[in-house]
């Protein structure tokens, strides 16, 4: 076992990002997309929070598992947390994905490989996954 690297936590996002993005597709036709993205995101990261072992699918498909329990308490931090970070995947102020590519280099990169956790995984009580070989 070792702790999730830094790639496997924006592979678990895009896993997830997927998952979220698929029920969401009518509302890329009829409006509201972002809206219903980030809301669907937020049901689907406070769903697993309340799972048995608070794995989202993209962890489970990449056989990444917390590395002790956390509390349900931090798990919803965490859910609540890691979708307002999602969030910056819809939203845009100069240009198209200025704000992800913000959040993803300036803040979620810099904190990862300095203390080992994402931004929301640390405020939400030191969270972290490990990937089983």
């Amino acid at each position: 076992m070792r702790e999730a690297s830094s790639l496997d936590k924006l592979l678990v996002s895009a896993i997830n990002f997927v998952v979220a993005a698929i029920p969401t597709i009518p509302f890329f036709f009829i409006g509201y997309w972002q809206i219903a993205l980030v809301s669907f995101f937020l049901i689907y990261q406070v769903a697993t929070a309340f799972t048995k072992t608070g794995q989202s699918i993209g962890m489970r498909a990449l056989k990444i598992r917390w590395a002790k329990k956390y509390p349900i308490k931090n798990r919803l931090i965490f859910a609540i947390l890691y979708t307002a970070s999602f969030a910056t995947i819809t939203v845009w102020v100069f240009s198209p994905f200025d704000l992800l590519i913000f959040n993803l280099l300036i803040i979620q990169l810099p904190m990862v490989l300095t203390t080992g956790y994402t931004l929301h995984g640390f405020l939400a009580g030191k969270m972290y996954g490990i990937k089983s070989a």
